[in-house]
């Protein structure tokens, strides 16, 4: 049986780190911080620049460094039967691996795991909670929702796959000005929408309803007396407002669901304003030294956080940030804090949960209630909210008066995943003023669909509609995310129709159409394929590179999560490092297709390349699911 190695690019690696640790004399962890790819596989496969850092402590030039000890350098390469060569170059030290050797470990480690190729296990035992893309339930998603969902979506698959266990929770404001409005004009008018998707029909209504309320006094008023009567769960008003809201949800969801993002949680505006969990919030709060009611000025009676504790704040003319207001209510930033105490565990979970919805995918969806069953969530080691860059101030603020009440650890391990905005060609987006219309993420989706449908048309002309209208859905939903992931989060972008659906380029057709490719050179194989393999016959420069890009996949994943690093405007996540790995493998499939015969190679040689096949397949397979794109089997 074949030794399964789950990094395997990491187990080659610690070979050569764990050699030349030896020669030079210096722990692994130094040795570790030298080695790098060199940009050019002509140069080796992996090179140290060890020299450069012990030439001051061993008081020697780089290179005199290097010809110290290459006698022994030489003798214990020899004894490791992954390297076939060392070459030196001055201070450089360029290690080259034997290709069929490495095609062994590689790919015999690939075939054995198949569909966990890529799961690691570093961090096992560690929680993340991921609130997105808490759209407000008073229209349809447009694009920018969606960057926001597909963005948290594929930050939880990662997380998963590199041990994590990443709880996916929406939130939803079901209080508040728009949703006021909403009822308002939804007791103005006598129908129901009909067959229009519920989401755009409350879209429609929610612009009406914002032009009135610009204009007309009377209308304001009557609003704000139907924001008071939502504070009470048995009015007329707060039950209309309950159904209204769970129908677009439901209507929000199935545009969620077309691009295979789904949730574990819902938590509710209303049930937080009434669970008591804001009271619970300001009693913790207020034993804090930090955490102050004013007796006077023009913020008496309000419950402040002092920021001058703070170095970045101390100089503020006026260091008081407001967490509740003189008449007891809460603050933006107020309400924030005390849903990041609950978010962690620090505040007792106040909230009862009821089923919201079955999913697609076989999971509940629960959401916080005020009746229903108590559910043990347990405790978070992190927590990240995906939210507009925009929001960089508010959530560094929210972090920050965690610290000042003695939870540091807590504020560090919060992030903000932080992301720019995204916008169509020629299209501005307003949701208050329904530019949005003709152009939400199920517009979108429908004519990324039908774009894809022409193109599949071409492509497989003989094929029926049932097949043509499937994969012209999948081809659509892997245009849109990619595009959305395939470019830091901290960059605007547009999204182009030619650029999304490029079956030929840098988008996600192309790595489809890559992955059905192998699948058919197997179906083509199937009869011939065998167990009896010498995968040392994968010797050639391409058939190698191939190979090596396979063996980075779970590599790959794990330093997306290593990366995840605080900065000014929110955390890093790098997505569109995974996009750019997952173009090049696609890349060297396809040079590797062209070069190196498959079907008509020589017997031995042919049941070699097929197993290369199979691992390619497995591992483009294994990052079309982490991305959240549609896996394809025929284009």
């Amino acid at each position: 049986m074949t030794k399964i190695f789950t990094n395997p690019w990491e187990t080659v690696r610690q070979a050569v780190v764990k050699m030349l640790s030896e020669v030079f004399s210096v722990s692994q962890e130094v040795v570790a911080e030298s080695i790098e790819k060199p940009p050019d596989s002509a140069l080796g496969d992996l090179a140290s620049t060890i020299a450069f850092s012990l030439s001051k402590e061993l008081k020697k030039n780089p290179v005199e460094v290097v010809n110290a000890v290459l006698s022994k350098l030489e003798s214990l390469a020899d004894k490791e039967p992954m390297i076939k060569e060392i070459k030196t170059k001055g201070p450089y030290i360029n290690i080259f691996f034997d290709h069929g050797k490495l095609a062994e470990l590689i790919v015999g480690s690939v075939l054995e795991m198949g569909d966990s190729y890529g799961r690691s296990q570093e961090f096992k035992g560690q929680r993340a909670l991921i609130e997105s893309p808490a759209v407000n339930p008073s229209k349809p998603w447009h694009i920018g929702h969606a960057r926001n969902a597909i963005l948290g979506d594929t930050l939880c698959n990662i997380l998963d796959w590199v041990g994590y266990d990443a709880v996916r929770l929406d939130y939803v404001n079901d209080l508040g000005l728009q949703i006021a409005q909403l009822i308002w004009k939804l007791l103005q008018v006598e129908d129901n929408g009909g067959d229009e998707k519920y989401d755009h029909y409350l879209g429609h209504l929610y612009v009406e309803g914002q032009e009135a309320f610009d204009n007309n006094d009377s209308v304001q008023e009557a609003v704000r007396e139907v924001s008071r009567k939502l504070e009470d769960f048995e009015s007329k008003e707060a039950k209309l407002s309950a159904k209204m809201v769970t129908k677009c949800l439901n209507a929000q969801n199935e545009t969620s669901y077309r691009l295979g993002i789904y949730h574990d949680y819902q938590a509710w505006e209303s049930t937080i304003a009434h669970s008591g969990l804001l009271e619970l919030a300001q009693k913790m709060m207020l034993k804090s030294d930090n955490i102050l009611k004013l007796d006077e000025g023009e913020k008496a009676g309000c419950i402040v956080a002092d920021l001058s504790v703070i170095d970045e704040f101390k100089d503020l003319k006026d260091p008081y940030k407001v967490l509740f207001r003189s008449d007891g209510t809460r603050t933006y930033t107020g309400a924030d804090v005390a849903f990041q105490l609950w978010k962690f565990g620090i505040i007792e979970d106040p909230f009862k949960y009821s089923l919201f919805e079955n999913q697609p995918n076989g999971k509940p969806v629960m959401r916080t209630d005020l009746q229903g069953q108590k559910v043990d969530l347990g405790k978070f080691d992190i927590v990240m909210n995906v939210i507009g860059s925009r929001q960089a101030h508010p959530q560094k603020l929210v972090y920050t008066i965690l610290d000042i009440l003695g939870y540091s650890k807590e504020s560090e391990n919060s992030h903000h995943i932080a992301y720019e905005f995204v916008g169509l060609e020629d299209v501005d987006f307003s949701g208050r003023h329904g530019t949005w219309i003709g152009y939400s993420t199920d517009d979108v989706l429908d004519k990324a669909t039908e774009l894809a449908r022409v193109e599949v048309e071409k492509r497989n002309p003989d094929e029926d509609d049932t097949f043509k209208d499937k994969v012209a859905n999948q081809v659509s939903v892997g245009a849109v995310r990619y595009f959305m992931l395939n470019a830091s989060p901290d960059r605007q972008i547009t999204f182009r129709w030619n650029e999304a659906l490029d079956f030929n380029g840098d988008a996600a057709p192309y790595l489809q159409y890559s992955h059905a490719r192998a699948q058919r050179i197997l179906e083509k194989a199937e009869d011939e394929i065998t167990s009896k393999i010498d995968l040392t016959l994968l010797s050639t420069d391409t058939e190698f590179e191939l190979v090596k890009a396979i063996a980075q996949l779970p590599e790959e994943l794990l330093e997306v999560v290593r990366s995840l690093k605080k900065s000014v405007w929110g955390t890093s996540f790098t997505s569109n490092r995974i996009t750019a790995y997952t173009y090049s493998l696609a890349n060297l499939f396809s040079k590797f297709y062209d070069s190196c015969p498959v079907l008509k190679a020589e017997p031995d040689v042919k049941a070699s390349r097929l197993a290369l096949v199979r691992a390619f397949k497995t591992s483009m397979a294994n990052c079309l699911t982490v991305l959240g794109i549609p896996v394809v089997d025929r284009m």
